[in-house]
């Protein structure tokens, strides 16, 4: 018997397996830390401080000008449109009512209409009608603003015959429908003069309108020097708002107003 139970013994042993290794476990890694907020946000504040900040300049009027008083303006408004639309508008009356060619009589309006709209802004920064009633524009610097400025505010009957000719075209009233594309560019133009006026209207203490307002223009009266144009064209304009001022269509000295 004890040889038998040390047999089985010795086979027991051949027979059995070997336990597996455990295996460990991966340690965790620890996540960098992240550099401090409060840091960076010291370096920008640091950063800053070394920016100068600028005071910002109020586009006011400077305070050796003098707002155009309501005749000057008025009686600049008038001569511009005589001398910027009067020959269009009556060669257009009289085509309407003759037939003709009139090809060297429209050139000859368009001329007119762009001397007054684009050279003279380009050339002097001021238009007839500004020499007639002895009013020039300037800006907050005092300087005169860029041409566009004359040119747009020039535009404003434009836009009113355009925009009523596209309302008027688009077929309102007639059976056969309406074209709303010439509709709706008709008022998108008609908006333009409207916002002018609405401008006006709200700013009247400064007398700007719409494109005063965006080139930060102011109409002032204007003060003829002896040097200043004393002879040709633009002479004969000045000496025409001497004769006005003598008259005392562009108010008088001592005139306040509201």
């Amino acid at each position: 018997m004890g040889l038998l139970e040390k047999a089985g013994q010795m086979k027991d042993e051949g027979t059995s397996k070997p336990k597996p290794a455990k295996k460990s476990k991966p340690k965790p890694v620890k996540a960098a830390k992240k550099p401090a907020r409060r840091a960076k946000k010291a370096k920008v504040v640091d950063d800053l401080d070394d920016f100068e900040v600028k005071e910002r300049v109020a586009k006011t009027l400077p305070n050796e000008y003098e707002l155009a008083k309501k005749p000057a303006r008025f009686a600049r408004s008038l001569v511009d449109f005589i001398v910027t639309y009067g020959a269009f508008l009556g060669i257009f009356g009289t085509y309407l009512f003759y037939d003709g060619d009139f090809t060297y009589f429209w050139i000859l309006s368009i001329l007119v209409m762009l001397f007054n709209m684009l050279a003279m802004p380009i050339m002097t920064h001021r238009t007839v009608g500004n020499y007639a009633s002895l009013t020039k524009y300037v800006n907050h610097k005092g300087n005169p603003p860029i041409f566009l400025h004359q040119t747009f505010k020039s535009l404003t009957l434009l836009f009113v015959l355009s925009g009523l000719g596209l309302i008027l075209s688009s077929g309102l009233g007639k059976s056969g429908g309406v074209n709303s594309v010439n509709l709706g560019i008709g008022f998108a133009i008609l908006l333009i003069p409207l916002t002018d006026w609405i401008v006006a209207k709200i700013r009247h203490e400064s007398r700007q309108g719409l494109w005063d307002s965006m080139f930060f223009a102011y109409m002032v009266s204007h003060s003829r020097s002896t040097d200043d144009d004393a002879s040709g064209f633009f002479g004969r304009l000045e000496s025409s708002g001497d004769w006005l001022k003598d008259k005392g269509w562009l108010g008088k000295e001592e005139e306040n107003e509201d």
